[in-house]
């Protein structure tokens, strides 16, 4: 009886032992083509490596490429769910979230399938509405800016996304892109960097470039300047929301605007009144706007206007919304606040209880609720 236990015991260790193993065994498997994958970031990136080198569009083997993608979707099942992270942030951690194997490989090829020279005698007005139109599709989770100023100048800026556009150690919010040199760049993280390449090789495709340097002569289609966030707003991480059904749905305060704040709102625009260090204005609340410097460095630069007759147009939207103002100068300078007229002052006071007394009754709600 003794060794008939021994041997039920030992055949149970090994079903045990094979069934770990079994489960295992896809996490295990010897892959060709990626090595030392431990998160879900490394594969994505790394996938778009092997993406870039061996895809036939970009002339690669098609048989190469498939055995990639069955190495990809086995990895991807196994990192999908793991809470592992890379060491360092490389801006994959949140690329396309949510999406199966399939549904990633189709957006990452997607995202590269422009390659190829585009330009059929489009100038910089038509282009504009290409890249918008293209980054729309291409990066529709992400959100840029995208202007022409003098004709043949296109700025290009990625406002926000799902991953960090700067490395911790640049401590930066916002900057300008040197489009030759982005792969070098050292304050750009990974997928900071092949998201803006993407974007510059795509935009390069529609220019032309038959300047001579040694005799002074330059002939481009366009000038092309890339930047990450602005001045004016630095780069913002968005993260995905998370679908929330039902009960789960958290309940947020929502209020409307009142009718003299979204006028003041609107005649505003993106300016304030704010003080600005000046010996002639001190205590004076002038307009302008908030400004930030490239690691986040806060500044109020006021609105200066170089004649009366531009400052004005500014003044009446402004009048018309309620506010008193004058211009500081004789023909040009600064818009001063002055107050609101007794009107708007009571409107907005008004509109500002009406907001608290509606607030107090949500929170009560709220407390009742929970």
């Amino acid at each position: 009886m003794n060794s008939l236990a021994a041997i039920s015991a030992l055949t149970s260790i090994i079903r045990n032992i094979l069934s770990i193993a079994l489960q295992g065994h896809k996490k295990f498997t010897v892959m060709t083509y990626f090595q030392n994958i431990h998160s879900l970031a490394d594969l994505k990136k790394e996938y778009r490596r092997l993406a870039l080198q061996h895809h036939p569009d970009k002339g690669g083997d098609t048989a190469v490429m498939q055995q990639v993608n069955v190495e990809f979707e086995k990895l991807y099942d196994v990192w999908k769910d793991s809470t592992n992270m890379s060491a360092d942030t490389t801006g994959y951690e949140y690329d396309y979230s949510g999406a199966t194997a399939k549904e990633y490989a189709e957006y990452v090829y997607n995202e590269y399938r422009w390659k190829g020279r585009n330009y059929k005698g489009q100038h910089a007005p038509e282009i504009v509405e290409l890249v918008r139109t293209w980054l729309k599709e291409t990066y529709p989770r992400y959100r840029f800016s995208v202007r022409r100023e003098n004709y043949n100048s296109i700025y290009i800026k990625l406002m926000s996304a799902d991953f960090e556009a700067f490395t911790k150690e640049s401590g930066k919010v916002q900057d300008t892109i040197n489009h030759y040199s982005i792969e070098r760049n050292p304050d750009l993280t990974d997928r900071a960097k092949e998201v803006m390449m993407n974007v510059c090789d795509f935009v390069m495709s529609y220019n032309f470039d038959d300047s001579d340097a040694m005799t002074d002569y330059f002939h481009t289609n366009f000038y092309l300047t890339l930047g990450i966030g602005s001045y004016r707003k630095p780069y913002k991480v968005e993260l995905p929301k998370l679908a929330c059904k039902g009960k789960d749905k958290p309940d947020v305060f929502k209020h409307p605007e009142g009718t003299a704040h979204k006028a003041l709102r609107q005649a505003l625009g993106t300016a304030r009144f704010g003080f600005i260090e000046h010996r002639r204005h001190i205590g004076e609340m002038i307009l302008g706007e908030d400004h930030y410097g490239s690691q986040g460095e806060h500044y109020f630069w006021p609105k200066e206007y170089s004649s009366a007759k531009n400052a004005q147009k500014r003044i009446d939207k402004l009048e018309q919304a309620g506010v008193r103002c004058k211009l500081t100068g004789y023909n040009g300078g600064y818009i001063r606040f002055l107050g609101y007229t007794p009107e708007t002052e009571a409107l907005l006071e008004q509109e500002r209880k009406e907001v608290v007394i509606a607030h107090q009754a949500w929170q009560a709600k709220q407390i009742q609720t929970n």
